[in-house]
């Protein structure tokens, strides 16, 4: 083993050490209660007799709250610091989660899910704002592909677990059991993450500070950005359309479940080679394939048959995001200025979860409009697009250290 590779080694098993009670093992148990939440809700709003444009409001409305708070989160990490923000984006989806225990009242419903994109909005800018102040551009890489290969395990266990506890015991329990897993999550980050001292900023100039960050950072907020919004608009495409065509093949909930967590499994196995790519060739060589395969995945959909062809495609599109593990997150953090870097993430996240919230909004209207299988070729030619903007006017952020 080289010098290096012996270094690279060393570095990666303290950059994980350090992490794992305060990031890792919280973002295991709150990815767990997520991604079974957004598989198990579609479906439960399908069995409560609403349809399928209803079930993406739903997770549209959980975009629009990620939307609203994205902002104000990279404001509030800026005055506060990490930790407290960390902990409220839990307690707020810990909470959401309990609300669709409660009621399927819709006006209750969509409450619901607008607090439950917030505190991920909260959750998300916090988790990337601590990896940046903790870590050194070259560990950088492996460090958030970690993270996230951490919320795709969360997306293998997830709907499995919650599958089998909504068939055996009811959706209602199945809320409950994934509220608890996020109330967990608060324990791990009160008790182990460090706060990072909050930046000090004069007065309340708050939209004059985003306003000067936006104006010095306009290229790569227009180039990175797009392509964020793109495979971010995918992402959110995928959690909905996979379920709603598992539906109309007439699959069971269970069955769903099953290949949703299989395609999570192979996304979540891809987090190492993910990172090691990002942090020895660069952000470009994970991000630019993880766009292509992303949306050839989304373009067969329409062409599935029954399980064993939509399970294919879901585990193309599931190797596809693993690739990808963490890319944008990593580059948005090496843009990230060192002045007002916090407002940076907040803005940098505010772009891509423009596509997380326009996606499934985009996919409703379109099987108003159309047809499930014309949302899926729609998705899929944005993030074509998408690709074509990485590949050529997004710089390569990666400047080892000689």
């Amino acid at each position: 083993m080289s010098e290096q590779a012996k270094a690279d080694a060393v570095s990666a098993g303290s950059v994980y050490r350090r992490l794992l009670l305060p990031i890792y093992v919280p973002t295991l148990l709150s990815s767990v209660s997520l991604q079974a939440l957004l598989v198990l809700l579609p479906l439960y709003v399908l069995e409560r007799g609403a349809g399928a444009a209803f079930a993406a409001l739903l997770i549209g409305l959980r975009g629009v709250g990620m939307l609203l708070f994205d902002l104000p989160a990279g404001v509030l990490l800026a005055r506060l610091g990490d930790k407290p923000v960390l902990l409220a984006g839990l307690v707020a989806m810990t909470v959401s989660t309990a609300l669709f225990a409660l009621s399927d009242n819709p006006w209750l419903m969509s409450a619901a899910a607008i607090v439950s994109g917030m505190g991920f909005a909260a959750w998300m800018i916090g988790r990337q704002s601590y990896i940046t102040d903790n870590c050194e551009i070259g560990e950088r890489g492996r460090a958030i592909a970690a993270m996230a290969g951490t919320m795709r395990l969360g997306g293998f266990i997830g709907p499995a677990v919650g599958a089998v506890v909504a068939e055996a015991f009811g959706f209602v329990a199945a809320f409950i059991v994934l509220s608890a897993s996020a109330a967990a999550a608060v324990l791990f980050v009160m008790s182990f993450s460090r706060n990072v001292p909050p930046e000090t900023q004069p007065g309340n100039a708050h939209l004059a500070n985003i306003k000067e960050i936006v104006t010095v950072n306009a290229r790569v907020l227009s180039t990175g950005g797009a392509a964020s919004l793109g495979l971010q608009l995918m992402r959110a495409g995928r959690i909905l359309l996979i379920p709603l065509f598992g539906h109309f093949l007439g699959l069971n909930i269970t069955a769903i479940g099953l290949i949703v967590s299989l395609a999570a499994m192979l996304d979540a196995a891809m987090f190492y080679p993910a990172g090691m790519i990002m942090d020895h060739y660069g952000r470009k060589w994970a991000s630019v394939p993880c766009l292509v395969f992303f949306a050839a995945s989304l373009a067969l959909l329409p062409l599935t048959q029954g399980y064993y062809s939509l399970l294919a495609v879901s585990l193309l599109a599931g190797f596809a995001n693993g690739l990808g593990t963490g890319s944008l997150l990593t580059l948005g953090s090496d843009l990230a200025p060192a002045k007002g870097r916090k407002e940076f993430l907040g803005i940098w996240r505010f772009i891509g979860d423009i596509g997380h919230a326009g996606g499934p909004l985009m996919i409703g209207a379109l099987i108003n409009l159309a047809t499930l299988g014309a949302a899926a070729i729609a998705t899929a030619g944005i993030g074509m697009v998408s690709a074509a903007v990485m590949y050529w006017l997004v710089d390569e952020t990666l400047r080892r250290k000689r």
